[in-house]
């Protein structure tokens, strides 16, 4: 089943580059999220005053080893490869981001991940009882239909903003943010479909699977990795998750973690053919395209091919919006100091 052409990227040709005065912040981005958790720390804090060796060797640790499961990873790929940096921890989980450059970028952080993943199970001391992780990974489009977020940290600028429009201020503050990322003035947030899906996905995940959302897959699955070898995906049935595509069935879709979880959650039937994967992924984007968007990621981002049309269009019109409103804005000043 092929998706509507309408969703599709058209030729590079025919199209036009953003103007210059473009704001930086309302580029396309394809971002991977990452989520690692730890399993039961709830109750394990709750039922014991000797909690926190466990807890925070985690926080310590986890990070330690991605970051060494990355530099070992990069020194045999030969090629430059953006990490996932550290968003931010939800209670005990921890959550990842980086902006993917391309399908290649995208396989390869998961390999990464994989590997972070199995090492973590493996530093632990068998002879002791210590809590279990659970992963998920999945993609978001930025700034549409996702969107970032940001605040300012507080200070004599912060009492400024106060005194303006909230929409004109937000812009300003991506428009600095984006001019100088490492700023530690401005923090920033993601919010939108993609997020709650993945925060969603997250209560399937299991020690020995990786859950993935289903725009993830069919990304994963568009074409052989080059210089890694093809991920194992499995897809193992449909489930309802709650406030995601009208609720209706959403694909279980995982990746073994240390060589277990192969069978299904139920007994049932795992499917691994990866072009039976990526066809139910794509029957399933096509029936819910509003809210999940078809991607075609390849190696390069040149004139931004790879984001749908309508995408664009739609960014564009959030932009002429955008100037729209400070326009006004800057009207009604000039008319109240007369």
């Amino acid at each position: 089943m092929a998706l509507p052409r309408v969703d599709r990227a058209p030729d590079p040709l025919e199209r036009s580059a953003f103007p210059e005065d473009f704001p930086e912040g309302l580029k396309p981005r394809l971002r991977l999220f990452l989520s690692v958790d730890l399993v039961g720390a709830t109750r394990y804090k709750q039922s014991r005053n000797l909690w926190r060796p466990e807890i925070l060797s985690f926080y310590r640790d986890f990070d330690f080893i991605l970051q060494s499961e990355y530099r070992t990873f990069v020194q045999s790929y030969g090629a430059p490869l953006d990490p996932p940096q550290f968003w931010k921890s939800n209670g005990d989980e921890l959550l990842y981001v980086c902006e993917l450059t391309s399908l290649s970028h995208a396989q390869a952080l998961m390999h990464v991940w994989l590997w972070a993943l199995h090492s973590y199970q493996l530093k632990r001391d068998p002879s002791v009882e210590h809590l279990e992780v659970k992963s998920t990974a999945w993609i978001g489009l930025f700034p549409v239909p996702n969107s970032e977020v940001f605040f300012r940290r507080g200070g004599a600028s912060f009492d400024d903003d106060l005194a303006r429009d909230a929409s004109v201020v937000q812009s300003e503050l991506r428009d600095e943010w984006y001019a100088n990322p490492t700023t530690h003035s401005i923090t920033r947030e993601f919010v939108g479909p993609s997020i709650d899906t993945g925060f969603r996905l997250t209560a399937w995940a299991t020690p020995n699977r990786l859950i993935l959302s289903v725009d993830l897959a069919f990304l994963l699955t568009s074409s052989d990795p080059a210089g890694v070898s093809p991920l194992s995906l499995r897809l193992s049935g449909q489930e309802k998750l709650k406030g995601v595509i009208d609720e209706q069935p959403y694909p279980t879709i995982w990746i073994p973690v240390g060589g277990q979880g192969w069978g299904g959650a139920d007994g049932g039937p795992v499917v691994t053919d990866r072009a039976t994967i990526r066809s139910y992924c794509e029957a399933v984007i096509e029936q819910n395209y509003s809210s999940i968007t078809p991607l075609f990621l390849g190696e390069s981002e040149a004139a931004y091919e790879w984001v749908p049309q309508y995408i664009l269009t739609r960014i564009l019109k959030h932009w002429e919006e955008e100037i729209r409103h400070r326009d006004e804005v800057t009207k009604v000043v000039r008319l109240d100091g007369l």
